[in-house]
């Protein structure tokens, strides 16, 4: 167990989202360099789109300053964009020819860019100095990389590791729980303590959940959990909706039956909704974790940033993390896409562009010291042993733990946004009497619509 005292130590490695992190100083792992000094003097300019903005603005400065000193001849023209509004400027930048030399994507993107003539093949690259990923990575980082069988892009930050299972060890306590042996690690197990928090912490009104399926963090927990059995929400071209398979039908079951057992004494999907408006305020976005951070529920899952949110919000909270409970079994993995970089086919300074795509994703003076200095864990196997990092004890075990569960599907669903807000609306559906495989067949068919357009 991790001590409050670490924790509120250790804080300013920890405000990710919320607040501009400290600089990192002293008590790291020596770092090396993977890019080179610039032994020419020949000014060069490279174009660079980000998506690092609010909190991480300095941050991303700092990297580009760094790299400017290792490069005096080399001026980064930066620009941000907005993660919202990145897929549509990069798609059509692609489509167009008119990529920057080096700009951030996701890893799930290369089929909407045609990745094979409009970014970089890596491969000659990596071989011409000698770089072996694999051994560099962690192993669901390494296996992202890679689009029809090639490297295309480089990872930036474990964006995507969003299997994960964050509780409160003092509600579980109040409750009767041990917040150690009593975390779940398998579906059943969730339902069950769930049902123990919610029937020990409420009178007749609804005032505290253990845990609500249908928000909307991240990813949402339903294509989360299709992952986690092996299932997916698009086909591998990412051109065929797949929201009503099998899997995806199997976990929403899965997750009604949660509902039902759980909340069934306060009215089920509608006591739940009833909370959301009465206690959480928000059922989407940053909001929502809102009600995790007062201790008004038990379990939250999505990703490494919740930490610093958590923490920020509130350092009282006795916070633990494991992987997802299984549906299939004990502890599941969730899908690893995540934001990267990558050079443009097109670059007239791929040189110099490759340096900088290096130093932006596998050097831990650059990528590394970026993932330090948010304390969030890093693609680059080396830099998650840094000290920094392991004296957060259990947390930061479970964290580097459950990042290497991960598994890497052949098509990562990148429109998650579009389909939440359909999704959303699942449980006034069941309310208003609709089956859910009327509502999946619906939602799946607003899908496939939107993907043929």
């Amino acid at each position: 167990m991790i001590k409050k005292q670490r924790v509120q130590r250790i804080i300013a490695l920890l405000l990710v989202a919320l607040m501009i992190p400290a600089v990192f100083a002293g008590g790291a792992q020596e770092t090396t360099q993977t890019t080179k000094p610039s032994a020419s003097d020949k000014p060069i300019t490279l174009t660079f789109w980000h998506l690092w903005g609010g909190s991480r603005e300095e941050l991303m400065l700092k990297e580009i300053n760094d790299f400017q000193k290792l490069h005096p001849n080399v001026t980064i023209e930066a620009t941000y964009i907005p993660s919202n509004d990145l897929v549509q400027k990069v798609v059509q930048a692609a489509g167009t020819g008119s990529l920057p030399d080096v700009f951030n994507l996701s890893s799930g993107w290369g089929t909407q860019m045609n990745a094979e003539a409009s970014v970089e093949n890596l491969d000659p690259w990596l071989k011409r100095d000698g770089i072996d990923l694999k051994s560099l990575l962690v192993d669901a980082e390494y296996q992202r990389s890679f689009y029809n069988g090639s490297v295309y892009s480089l990872p930036n930050v474990s964006a995507g590791a969003q299997g994960l299972f964050f509780y409160n060890k003092g509600m579980m306590r109040a409750a009767g729980l041990d917040p150690d042996k009593d975390v779940p690690q398998t579906f059943a197990d969730l339902q069950r303590i769930s049902k123990i928090i919610v029937e020990k912490l409420n009178g007749s009104q609804l005032d505290v959940i253990a845990w609500d399926p249908n928000q909307m963090a991240g990813q949402p927990a339903l294509q989360t959990f299709t992952y986690g059995i092996g299932g997916n929400t698009v086909s591998a071209d990412g051109k065929t909706a797949m929201l009503n398979s099998p899997e995806v039908k199997k976990v929403a079951r899965a997750f009604e039956d949660y509902i039902n057992d759980v909340y069934g004494a306060y009215g089920g999907y509608r006591g739940v909704l009833e909370w959301t408006s009465r206690v959480s305020g928000a059922d989407t976005g940053a909001g929502q974790v809102q009600a995790f951070i007062n201790e008004k529920q038990a379990f939250y899952v999505s990703g490494s940033w919740t930490i610093a949110q958590v923490q920020s919000g509130n350092p009282n909270v006795e916070l633990g993390v494991v992987p997802i409970p299984g549906l299939n079994g004990p502890q599941g993995g969730t899908a690893k896409h995540g934001w990267s970089y990558a050079m443009s086919k097109t670059s007239k300074n791929k040189e110099m562009a490759w340096e900088f795509l290096k130093f932006l994703t596998i050097d831990p003076a650059g990528n590394g010291q970026f993932c330090i200095e948010q304390g969030r864990p890093c693609p680059i196997q080396s830099v998650n042993e840094d000290p920094s990092f392991t004296a957060l004890g259990d947390l930061w075990t479970n964290l580097v733990k459950s990042m290497n569960m991960d598994v890497v599907p052949a098509a990562p669903d990148i429109h998650m946004d579009i389909v939440k807000p359909w999704l959303r609306d699942i449980p006034t559906r069941r309310i208003a009497g609709e089956s859910l495989d009327s509502i999946l067949s619906d939602v799946n068919k607003r899908y496939q619509d939107y993907l043929n357009d």
